[in-house]
């Protein structure tokens, strides 16, 4: 369930560029990014967890936004920009990596329980007092964290101002501009919102294996776009909320825990990965031309 929550947590994140019309490949990455540097704070410089977690939200924030800003400002494709600083938050990863500088570390565990505690385990049948009548899954923190992250975006993107202006920018780049509507404000925010789930997902991954690798979120990218698009959010942007990106990825988690507990090796799952990727694309690209061609066909008749 752990494994599936990150998965969700980032798809959301990564449904965000994709409703301004843009993509970020370089979320994997800040996943790697964020991990280390929980790593270098908590086992090198020894910096206390409840510090720790604002400070690895502020870099996937920060890495997010500069995404966003190489979109706006240097007026980059998102595919090319995005795949550039993939390659740079990569190697930024490497080149801050911890277990590089003090070797020694490599078999040290992290063992703040600020940090450690995100993936702890709570018995919902405690909770809800039915201990006794009936046994219930024990059920991780990090759920409930990607729970409450699809309920906060949920409500950014269904009842508040920001989240019309996403719709609308993803609907019409240049009609939301003549609206009055702030539109380099808004792409680069969505870029940043990415960054937090990253950084979010990397500290529940970080918490999960109780250390970072400097191949940490490595291919994440690609399942968080397939997640995202599998769950409805159109590469035309403007289409989409957070309830597809969730359903996505605990769809595509059932499909590879299935494939996994069958035995079947992991470059092979990569291999279905991208061919459930490439159909939903397809799927997306008929539902686009059938809106296209709707309006015509009314007139017609």
């Amino acid at each position: 369930m752990s494994g599936f929550s990150f998965v969700a947590i980032l798809a959301m994140g990564q449904a965000f560029p994709i409703l301004v019309r843009g993509i970020d490949l370089s979320i994997g990455a800040i996943v790697g990014v964020v991990g280390m540097v929980v790593f270098d704070l908590a086992l090198i410089f020894h910096v206390p967890g409840y510090l720790i977690l604002p400070l690895a939200l502020l870099a996937g924030i920060l890495a997010g936004t500069l995404n966003g800003v190489l979109v706006v400002f240097l007026r980059l494709q998102p595919f090319i920009a995005t795949l550039a600083t993939l390659a740079a938050y990569r190697g930024l990863t490497y080149s801050i990596s911890g277990r590089q500088l003090v070797p020694g570390l490599t078999t040290t565990p992290i063992r703040d329980p600020w940090i450690v505690g995100i993936e702890s385990y709570f018995d919902i049948g405690s909770w809800l007092g039915l201990s006794n009548l009936v046994t219930l899954p024990w059920v991780p923190l990090s759920f409930f964290i990607m729970l409450a992250m699809f309920a906060a975006l949920q409500v950014v993107l269904l009842a508040t101002r920001f989240g019309r202006d996403i719709y609308a920018v993803g609907g019409n780049y240049e009609a939301a501009r003549l609206a009055g509507i702030n539109t380099r404000f808004v792409v680069v925010s969505a870029y940043a919102i990415a960054g937090l789930c990253a950084a979010v997902a990397a500290l529940i991954m970080v918490a999960r294996f109780t250390t970072a690798t400097e191949a940490l979120g490595t291919g994440q990218e690609l399942t968080s776009i397939a997640a995202a698009v599998l769950g409805g959010v159109s590469l035309s942007g403007g289409i989409g909320s957070m309830f597809g990106p969730v359903i996505g990825a605990f769809l595509l988690g059932a499909v590879l825990l299935g494939l996994t507990l069958q035995g079947v090796p992991q470059f092979t799952q990569q291999i279905i990965t991208g061919a459930i990727l490439l159909a939903a694309i397809g799927y997306d690209r008929l539902l686009l031309r059938r809106r296209q061609l709707s309006p015509g066909v009314a007139g017609a008749g």
